[in-house]
């Protein structure tokens, strides 16, 4: 897994290269919310085991990484807001079956696609900070 300087770059690369091929990519940010004040407790071997669980649904060439404590994120290069979409799907289906709400949390899942939702790399990061869960 990436950390934020690391997939910060990488999405930079993939802005720069999206703008120059007129391609499009979508990122999934995965929004920890804590539904009581000790959900910090094993948090990290839960992104282990989420992070296994999000390699089984995307594909090798999807980047994952931790944006902040509470914010994962999935870079999912050459996919519309239709791949976007059913990748969306199939993550929730899969973390479904996942205990986060005896852990003290649950995760939401965000779409984010590029042109559409932000035509930089900083303001498709802004995006995954302050964008509404659809």
């Amino acid at each position: 897994m990436l950390d934020k300087d690391q997939f910060t770059y990488f999405l930079d690369l993939e802005v720069n290269r999206a703008r120059r091929y007129q391609n499009f990519f979508c990122l999934l940010v995965l929004r920890i919310e804590p539904l009581s004040d000790g959900f910090k407790d094993g948090l990290k071997d839960d992104y282990q085991s989420m992070r296994r669980l999000i390699a089984e649904e995307v594909r090798e060439s999807d980047l994952i990484g931790l944006l902040e404590e509470n914010r994962m994120v999935i870079l999912l290069p050459y996919a519309d807001s239709v791949a976007g979409d059913r990748a969306k799907s199939r993550l929730e289906d899969s973390l479904k079956y996942y205990d986060f709400e005896h852990k003290g949390y649950e995760v939401m899942i965000q779409r984010i696609c590029f042109p559409i939702d932000g035509t930089n790399t900083a303001g498709i990061l802004k995006k995954t900070e302050v964008g509404e869960i659809e």
